[in-house]
């Protein structure tokens, strides 16, 4: 039954961009899960995993640097952000989230440069990174730090952190 009145194909043209532009940038999310080995495992037993992994995938001489496509900067993947991770993720989602350093760190949004307030010697300043990544099916927000030299054209990831912020829709 057709009640005279007609549909405008504008405001459906506008959601189904609107829809299209969110389903890719979903689908753009990298993703990981803790799979049927790590599940067997204790948050101590799955650390000290991702602790060997980190530390053969991204401690190397030279250094693993990777380029952030935000600001085109080369960052090293540091030992000591291997470390931060270590000593402070307490989850198993964040533990699992250092398989995602390097993605994580290339295309993370740089939020802002800032002195360093600690005064800690050598370094120059201190700049923030965001990301966000999918861990068992949760939305996570990725906190990177990165430190600079004052002397040396050096700049390397010093901390790592996984924040939960939703559920996978």
């Amino acid at each position: 039954m057709r009640t005279g009145k007609t549909i405008d194909p504008i405001p459906l043209f506008l959601y189904a961009v609107i829809y299209m532009e969110t389903a890719l940038k979903e689908a753009q999310i990298p993703e990981i899960r803790e799979t049927t080995e790590d599940k067997k495992l204790s948050d101590g037993d799955l650390k000290h995993k991702y602790f060997i992994f980190a530390r053969n995938r991204f401690i190397c001489n030279p250094p693993v640097v990777v380029l952030n496509r935000d600001t085109n900067w080369p960052i090293e993947l540091s030992r000591r952000v291997i470390s931060e991770w270590r000593i402070k993720s307490r989850t198993r989602e964040r533990i699992l989230s250092i398989q995602l350093l390097d993605t994580m760190t290339e295309g993370a949004k740089f939020l802002k440069t800032v002195k360093d307030t600690k005064n800690t010697h050598g370094i120059g300043s201190v700049s923030y990174f965001e990301n966000r990544c999918y861990i068992n099916g949760n939305l996570f927000k990725i906190n990177i730090t990165v430190k600079k030299q004052k002397t040396l054209d050096r700049m390397f990831a010093y901390y790592y952190s996984a924040t939960k912020i939703g559920r996978k829709k």
